[in-house]
């Protein structure tokens, strides 16, 4: 029987998914990343490649969370740390890009949002959150 937090749990999960799976192809495929005439083939080539890694991870994720042909358990912990390994790289990522000359934006990118924070860095903060908050949402047990 599933208690409601674990219901929570699983839609936090979801919403996870929809954040590191759904918003980089609109984010992405555009002048600002794919299509950027002033970045480099390669670099718009491993942009595209990351996003239809990440979306079919997304894919990948939702189904092993609402499918009733798998193990429930061990779906929703595959489905976390798919979110895991995407939500996690990007954050590593992040905090080490001073050694490898790396930057959250590009001028001609994305700008970031309220008070300089970029777009990216909050959207998928908040995704990790919300992955780890609803994953062990769903490891309360009923009563």
């Amino acid at each position: 029987m599933t208690t409601t937090k674990q219901a929570v749990g699983k839609i936090l999960m979801t919403v996870t998914a929809v954040i590191y799976g759904f918003i980089p192809p609109f984010a992405d495929f555009n002048q600002t990343h794919a299509e950027n005439p002033l970045w480099p083939g390669h670099a718009r080539f491993h942009v595209v490649w990351q996003v239809i890694i990440t979306f079919g991870l997304s894919l990948l994720g939702l189904y092993l969370l609402w499918t009733k042909k798998t193990e429930k358990d061990f779906s929703i912990k595959i489905s976390f740390i798919l979110g895991l390994i995407v939500l996690g790289g990007f954050l590593s990522n992040a905090t080490i890009t001073h050694l490898y000359g790396g930057a959250l934006s590009d001028p001609n990118g994305v700008l970031p949002i309220f008070a300089n924070i970029d777009a990216n860095l909050f959207i998928f903060s908040i995704g990790f959150v919300f992955l780890l908050a609803g994953y062990f949402m769903t490891k309360l047990k009923t009563k």
